[in-house]
């Protein structure tokens, strides 16, 4: 071989690396871009998504604000109307998914953005049942036996049995009939007793009283005992409604 062909045979394997490295290098160049590219897309797409979300809960409050002072029915169904069509968070490329820590962050935002509407859901509901069970509450609890004989002393047990009595337990079973919020089976026996408490006293009444006996009975303590309860527990319902809403409407 002459010294011309010993030396390119000797520099072909260098030139082949030279070249093949090039080749490589241009591949990771490329595949680096692609890969910005990817990540650029995918923190796009979540930074457009945090917007809609920020736009959608500043949508729900002022639809919420224009009926919060409705009565939680009515709130309730503007509640679910107004966030049956959320944002949805677009896909993005696996590698763009990956690194981009504003998609990360859009993730969590699309798993936890609806909860605090759920919960008020949740609040709005049980509020509805809790308002129907305090207004029967306090219905049975404004009853007064001089409403229904007057108040002059009573001499004769018919008014008794025929008034008084039957009035007395036709409120304590339409009171039953109520739905008991959860627990509130406590406070719904406290009301009641309270109600149990007269025409168990009543039929006392009337008894001493056809057997010339006198008698008298008081029932303004468990009467008042059972309404300062009932007001209570509809204060706490009334803070926990306050609450919910304004975990959706503040800020907005």
């Amino acid at each position: 071989m002459s010294v011309r062909g010993r030396r390119l045979a000797a520099f072909l394997p260098v030139l082949v690396t030279v070249l093949l490295a090039g080749v490589v290098g241009a591949l990771v160049i490329v595949q680096d871009q692609r890969q910005t590219d990817q990540v650029t897309r995918a923190e796009r797409i979540a930074n457009d998504y945090l917007i809609e979300i920020d736009t959608f809960r500043s949508e729900v409050a002022r639809e919420v604000n224009g009926v919060r002072e409705a009565d939680p029915g009515k709130l309730r169904r503007v509640v679910l109307k107004a966030i049956e069509d959320p944002p949805k968070l677009a896909g993005a490329p696996a590698y763009g998914r990956e690194q981009s820590k504003a998609y990360a962050e859009a993730q969590e935002a699309q798993r936890t953005f609806l909860e605090p509407y759920r919960q008020l859901s949740r609040e709005l509901r049980r509020a509805d049942i809790a308002l129907d069970f305090i207004a029967a509450a306090r219905g049975v609890l404004r009853m007064r036996v001089t409403e229904l004989i007057g108040t002059a002393t009573v001499t004769n047990s018919a008014p008794i049995r025929s008034q008084v009595i039957p009035a007395f337990v036709r409120a304590r079973d339409t009171f039953v009939r109520v739905q008991v919020p959860a627990g509130q089976e406590e406070l719904a026996a406290q009301v009641r007793n309270a109600v149990q408490y007269v025409i168990d006293q009543a039929t006392t009444l009337a008894d001493r009283i056809d057997g010339s006996q006198g008698y008298s009975f008081s029932y303004a303590a468990p009467f008042q005992s059972a309404a300062d309860a009932v007001d209570d527990y509809a204060t706490v319902v009334k803070g926990d409604v306050a609450e919910a809403i304004n975990a959706v409407t503040e800020d907005r």
